[in-house]
């Protein structure tokens, strides 16, 4: 990728319009798709605009091991794209070991050789770890505020959700089932049907040739071939659609957990953040399937409630697995800063099917007052491996 120019979108700041619908607006283009680079480059330049930085700026993992600037919008872009994090930096290190509180921390930008202030915003880079939204001030600016901070993690929510589009909306697996389907109706179906419509062709030229009209024997071979022909056509069709059908293979459980992200978006009006363990592949593979789906359902209960109640302008989902003792427990906590329980409503429904979900696993579920805000917490004990 690379750098971007400041002037690649007009900026219509936070002073001409409110966040929240300016939020609304960057996550309609990213749900309506389009080229992934293109996006980015929008959001980076929405980064550096509305934050009022000097530089923006895409860190993303080369390797397992490796972090470098890959994209950046801004005056510096030239200095600083391509730049590597250095492996024993206090960055590198938070990078390798996927500690988003230390990147959250970090106040300047290692590869920045003027030491301007940063405020860094971990992007989940789906299976190839975490990488990085920063956004660089100059030296005399004025110092980051608690509304930078949730500004910068909803565009770095964004930027996940541009980077995992393909995989969230199988566009890839689309585009390759539809190369295939278009492969096979080729090879196939469209091929039976030309030999068939070349017969008839023959037939009908045959017919229409003065002195040369065709027995009926060779009509009835004509037409019973080309009957022949047009069957085969559609029984290739048929097993073409039966494939279409057939179940595909079940999407993980980290999968699962994005995709609910991904659609309470539109709802909240801004990209909800999400922490999963350091390697989810495990935590895929560690819960029961009956657990698993509970998660799911806890996630996407919770993220509709604060969508319909809690007039929030930032939640926050964390999945874990650890020990206690002889046990290993899942625990799903989702936070917002949203208005908070209203103690005058008795009835609670969505909070029930969470409870549900909990005793079923002889687990528990509790909502915890925030100032502001609510945070529930859900946690069930998993059975003996």
């Amino acid at each position: 990728m690379s750098s971007t120019s400041p002037s690649a979108e007009p900026s219509d700041g936070p002073s001409l319009r409110g966040d929240r619908t300016r939020i609304q607006d960057l996550a309609g283009a990213v749900l309506a798709g389009g080229e992934t680079e293109d996006l980015l480059d929008l959001l980076l330049h929405s980064a550096r605009s509305d934050l009022a930085a000097r530089n923006a700026v895409l860190v993303m993992p080369l390797t397992r091991s490796r972090w470098a600037v890959e994209m950046v919008d801004g005056a510096d872009a030239s200095e600083l794209l391509g730049s590597e994090i250095p492996e024993h930096s206090p960055t590198g290190h938070a990078l390798h070991s996927a500690d988003v509180d230390a990147l959250e921390a970090i106040s300047t930008l290692v590869i920045d050789p003027g030491a301007s202030p940063a405020l860094l915003g971990v992007v989940d880079a789906a299976e190839h770890g975490l990488g990085l939204l920063a956004v660089l001030r100059s030296v005399d600016s004025a110092p980051f505020a608690a509304a930078d901070r949730e500004r910068l993690d909803a565009l770095a929510g964004l930027i996940a959700l541009t980077l995992r589009a393909p995989s969230l909306g199988a566009s890839i697996e689309i585009d390759d089932e539809r190369s295939r389907i278009a492969r096979d109706l080729h090879d196939l179906a469209i091929q039976e049907l030309f030999a068939v419509g070349m017969e008839l062709e023959a037939m009908v030229n045959s017919l229409e040739a003065p002195g040369m009209t065709p027995s009926n024997a060779r009509i009835r071979s004509s037409v019973a071939t080309s009957v022949q022909g047009v069957e085969n056509a559609v029984a290739q069709i048929r097993q073409i659609v039966q494939s279409l059908r057939r179940e595909r293979a079940a999407a993980t459980l980290t999968e699962r957990l994005r995709h609910e992200v991904g659609l309470a978006t539109a709802g909240l009006g801004f990209v909800p953040s999400m922490r999963l363990p350091p390697h989810p592949a495990e935590m895929d593979a560690e819960l029961p399937a009956e657990i698993a789906e509970d998660v799911v359902a806890v996630v996407r209960e919770c993220l509709a409630n604060a969508a319909r109640h809690a007039h929030a302008t930032a939640v926050a989902v964390s999945v874990s697995v650890f020990s206690e003792g002889v046990d290993r427990v899942v625990q799903v906590n989702v936070s917002d800063n949203g208005r908070g329980i209203d103690s005058a409503v008795q009835r609670r429904s969505g909070l029930a099917n969470i409870s549900s979900r909990a005793r079923r696993h002889n687990g528990w579920v509790d909502a915890l007052g925030l100032e502001p805000g609510t945070m529930v917490s859900w946690r069930v004990t998993l059975p003996p491996a």
